[in-house]
């Protein structure tokens, strides 16, 4: 992942959808502005609402010099976050998921606090 990947492109295929595919934008968009919502809300990132073209290196707030040491760890919570919501995986599999999500939103957090 770039920091010029698209979000809305990264998130497509992390929930195995072809980048092209325009059919579920909407509803992935309403996703990933959640996901980034509840980042903001914990003190990570700029508060942007996440379009077609917006880019990772448009959420990265550049005054969160430490935390952007774990900047990594964003794409991954976003696309889990919304994966959970947009395409859950089976019942065995939910909780794996949501505790990962847990965990790296603690770290974040952390990350972001120092």
């Amino acid at each position: 992942m770039e920091l010029t990947d698209g979000i809305l492109d990264s998130v497509k295929e992390g929930v195995g959808l072809d980048s092209n595919t325009d059919d579920f934008n909407t509803d992935l968009l309403m996703h990933i502005n959640s996901a980034i919502g509840e980042l903001n809300q914990n003190g990570i990132g700029l508060p942007i609402v996440v379009n077609d073209l917006t880019t990772w290196n448009d959420l990265q707030d550049p005054t969160q010099v430490e935390g952007n040491e774990y900047f990594k760890f964003i794409p991954l919570f976003v696309t889990l976050s919304v994966k959970v919501l947009f395409d859950p995986p089976p019942p065995s599999s939910v909780d794996v998921h949501k505790q990962t999500i847990d965990k790296l939103l603690w770290r974040l957090r952390v990350a972001y606090d120092s």
